[in-house]
């Protein structure tokens, strides 16, 4: 049986554990400390995707070791050409975030967690357009947006909002109300979330799918496949994307980024969501 995710390093073995999403509870926490303590070199280390690493185990362990993971509920994997672990922020904990976005990590994990594929798969999820996870610049990047509508009756003028913005897409006019410049906005929900009065709220939620993103040198930003795409479409997109891929990508396609290159997104977009442009929940023209 194939497990590329058990590493022969110097006689010795490294065991690459899935950790969707970056959480853990307490047993795992422990589970996880004993493997370390009892059959290896007693460290352990976070990779920037979110996964664990256990060093220095023997052979003779790494069965035993793979075992006391399954138990609390873990096992190896984000290795070689498959969905690996999906990274994601810590959604609603963040004061930023618009969107729940720790349960569609979850759900797009048990649905495509170690999918196999012609290539590598890295998806990232953030809650908001200034993501840590860096969704921008993974295989598959899904960022969290709202749409913000300014109450103008019920705006009092304090500049909050103005404060907040990183775009400067916010601005007070003559009467002192706050107005919006849809080309600057990047819907991230900062004024909506700033706003002591709630004058400025959000007409409507959805998320941002973009495709082909490398965050290796020369790193490149996904294009954009899906504009405000409602939560419930998000994980069926996944799905039709993966499988787009698997059906469609050359031998040498390893990641997304040179298979969406050869393609072309408007290309894509028509033959994964029947229209050439990003179509979503605002502007939508064809169900998925």
């Amino acid at each position: 049986m194939k497990r590329p995710y058990v590493m022969k390093q110097d006689g010795k073995y490294e065991i690459k554990v899935r950790i969707c999403a970056g959480m853990l509870d307490g047993s795992q926490f422990a589970a996880l400390r004993e493997i370390a303590d009892n059959f290896g070199s007693g460290k352990i280390h976070l990779t920037v995707r979110q996964e664990v690493l256990l060093f220095d185990i023997e052979e003779s362990h790494v069965d035993e070791a793979l075992k006391k993971l399954e138990e609390v509920g873990l096992r190896g994997g984000s290795a070689g050409p498959r969905v690996r672990n999906i990274v994601c922020c810590v959604g609603e904990r963040c004061k930023n975030c618009v969107q729940n976005v720790t349960g569609l990590a979850e759900d797009l994990d048990k649905k495509y967690g170690e999918l196999e594929l012609p290539g590598a798969v890295k998806i990232a999820i953030g809650g908001c357009p200034f993501p840590c996870t860096r969704p921008y610049f993974n295989d598959i990047g899904i960022i969290g947006r709202a749409y913000p509508i300014v109450d103008v009756e019920k705006c009092d003028g304090c500049g909050k909002c103005v404060e907040s913005c990183l775009m400067n897409a916010i601005t007070l006019d003559e009467n002192m109300k706050a107005v919006i410049n849809r080309k600057k906005c990047k819907m991230c929900g900062r004024g909506i979330n700033t706003c002591p009065i709630s004058a400025i709220y959000a007409e409507e939620k959805g998320f941002t799918v973009l495709v082909g993103g490398r965050g290796t040198w020369p790193a490149f930003k996904g294009e954009t496949l899906a504009e405000m795409l409602e939560p419930e479409d998000v994980v069926p997109l996944v799905g039709k994307l993966l499988d787009y891929y698997k059906q469609n990508a050359l031998p040498q396609e390893k990641r997304l980024r040179p298979f969406v290159k050869r393609i072309g997104i408007e290309k894509m977009r028509k033959e994964i969501l029947g229209t050439e442009k990003p179509v979503g929940q605002r502007w939508r023209e064809a169900k998925l």
